[in-house]
């Protein structure tokens, strides 16, 4: 478990003083799913439903916290892995119950396609967000429809994030007060890093004489919602769970990191991360049970879910010197075979890591 999980670029920005912490929020419901992160941003996104799974699509909405804040619609067009005919890709339109909205933008010609709606066709969109939806991209050779089943209550649920119901700029549920109320947009969260060891410096097995009392310590500070009989319960083997080896790694402030396999399934697997005193005395703090890798001062988790071309979740902490701070929190997005491993990149925890 010594590699460092990559989570790609982040952009900077400066911490508002006296602003009231945002905690990120997730909703699903039939066929959309809407992710609202620690700055106030919503990420909507809607599939196709079952009946249309040759020609897997996906359409995202995404808008910003705070007043006059636009919608930003981007799409996903996929043809379930197979290379698209080049010459059958022209003129593909975007339809609202059957009306032309015009041609659609696509960058590249490689699937999935991907592409910005333009303000007539945002607009046409955004008018039918509280009512049923045919919603179309074809032109003569492909066709592929976004499922409108569970539409109106993601974007509802935006609406609620952000503060915006009963508001002139709501996107279901509009009346007439102002925006002025509504949510304030947040820089993304500041952390600097703190380099540590890339290796443990200990690994103790479940027979070693310090083993027992470390791995009491570690369950013993398990999350409150979890019940003592399914937390870290190790690898099951056909005597049952057994317990596995605790590597150590040297962080700083006389502080280690403590990291034991707690599951393994058939597609996934979690390490627990602990930090303790380097007297292995006293109380853990846990970080996860979800862990993949460790190193430099960096815990990344990346799991697997099951569904037609897969789909991951991704979450990072980072070593500030004292504590491990989560720095993202990422799913993307249904399993609906638009791209392999996803295709949105939903946060609910977005940063900056220095």
């Amino acid at each position: 478990m010594h590699g460092l999980m990559s989570f790609g670029a982040l952009f900077l920005t400066l911490p508002t003083a006296f602003a009231q912490p945002i905690q990120g929020t997730s909703f699903s419901h039939l066929n959309w799913e809407v992710y609202c992160s620690n700055t106030g941003t919503c990420r909507a996104a809607g599939y196709q439903d079952d009946n249309h799974q040759d020609y897997p699509a996906s359409i995202l909405l995404t808008r910003k916290a705070g007043a006059q804040q636009a919608l930003q619609v981007e799409f996903a067009l996929s043809n379930n892995d197979q290379a698209f005919d080049q010459n059958k890709l022209k003129n593909i339109h975007f339809y609202i119950n059957d009306k032309d909205y015009g041609i659609v933008s696509i960058d590249g010609s490689e699937a999935p396609l991907i592409g910005t709606l333009n303000i007539k066709q945002r607009n046409g969109l955004q008018q039918q967000a509280k009512q049923n939806a045919k919603i179309v991209f074809k032109n003569p050779h492909y066709t592929w429809q976004i499922s409108d089943a569970g539409m109106t209550a993601a974007l509802l649920k935006m609406d609620d994030f952000q503060k915006r119901i009963g508001t002139v700029g709501a996107l279901v549920k509009r009346g007439k007060a102002s925006e002025s109320k509504v949510l304030t947009a947040q820089p993304k969260l500041m952390i600097r890093k703190v380099k540590t060891a890339e290796k443990p410096y200990l690994t103790l097995q479940p027979q070693s004489k310090p083993y027992a009392n470390l791995h009491k310590i570690l369950m013993a500070a398990k999350p409150s919602i979890k019940d003592s009989g399914d937390f870290c319960e190790g690898i099951y083997t056909e005597k049952g769970a057994q317990s596995q080896a605790i590597e150590l790694y040297s962080l700083s402030n006389h502080k280690v990191l403590a990291t034991t396999t707690c599951w393994r399934g058939a597609y996934n697997e979690g390490y627990g991360a602990w930090v303790i005193d380097r007297s292995l005395k006293g109380k853990a703090t846990f970080v996860t049970e979800s862990a993949s890798d460790f190193g430099n001062g960096e815990i990344g988790s990346a799991q697997k879910g099951r569904g037609i071309g897969d789909c991951w979740a991704m979450s990072a902490w980072i070593w500030n010197g004292q504590v491990f701070v989560q720095s993202l929190d990422r799913w993307l997005g249904m399993c609906k075979g638009i791209a392999a491993g996803g295709v949105w990149n939903l946060d609910r925890i977005e940063s900056v890591v220095r």
